[in-house]
């Protein structure tokens, strides 16, 4: 069973036939959980769980496979009043997850002219290609994301454009990306996570961190398509992990 394999058995068993005791043997007995809607360890998963409506779903999109490391696009039902899409990353570690990331943005049907949130391929290619379009996609952030470099367009966009599917408006706050923190790819995907800030009220409030996951699909050594969620870091979380 690969570490994907893991996490979608996983996935299966809590959500779809409801069964607690499957937290037991999908994650490990020191469970980190990073999630800011989630108590620490196994047994703050299972008060998790038995919060959630009867109506939630997850629908899996994408799964990256990064050396045990995966990382999940899906859409959400029932976690809030609207449907949401976003990223968990799991951590896998001898067949049992091991710790947990994520990221939500709610998902919205039209909002300036881009392609809906989670339309556009899914399969996973070019895999003898990994390492250089996670090298390719680092350096895209680093420098035009983090270091405004306007011309590193060229040196790594393709140049018949990206194909956008994030749902920001012009009315959204805009992150200002600030750190990278995670890179991990499998073949012609690439999944940044980053840390930026926000301007609370477009223009004088007070400036938040947001949580940005990229996702980045690049061919012949060029990033053509990208999807993203930007999720501003509550003031309390329920646990002390950090979002990072």
């Amino acid at each position: 069973m690969t570490s994907a394999d893991t996490v979608r058995a996983a996935g299966t068993d809590l959500f779809v036939h409801r069964d607690p005791s499957a937290v037991d043997r999908h994650y490990t007995e020191d469970f980190i959980q990073h999630s800011p809607l989630a108590p620490d360890g196994r047994e703050g998963l299972k008060q998790f769980l038995r919060g959630i409506p009867d109506d939630f779903r997850v629908d899996l999109v994408r799964v990256l496979d990064d050396h045990g490391t995966v990382v999940a696009h899906s859409a959400y039902q029932g976690l809030g009043p609207q449907p949401l899409v976003g990223f968990d990353v799991f951590r896998v570690a001898d067949g049992r997850i091991a710790e947990h990331w994520d990221a939500f943005e709610p998902l919205r049907t039209e909002a300036g002219g881009a392609r809906p949130q989670l339309d556009g391929p899914v399969a996973v290619t070019d895999h003898e290609r990994t390492q250089d379009n996670k090298r390719i996609t680092a350096e895209w952030v680093e420098a035009a994301l983090i270091g405004g470099d306007r011309r590193a367009v060229q040196d790594h966009m393709s140049a018949q454009g990206c194909t956008e599917h994030t749902a920001r408006t012009a009315e959204d706050p805009q992150p200002a990306y600030q750190r990278l923190h995670r890179v991990l790819g499998e073949g012609n995907f690439v999944l940044t996570v980053a840390e930026a800030v926000a301007d609370g009220d477009h223009g004088g409030g007070t400036a938040r961190t947001v949580a940005c996951y990229d996702l980045w699909r690049l061919e012949d050594g060029r990033i053509v398509e990208h999807w993203g969620v930007a999720q501003p870091v509550p003031e309390r979380t329920a646990n002390a992990n950090g979002v990072f």
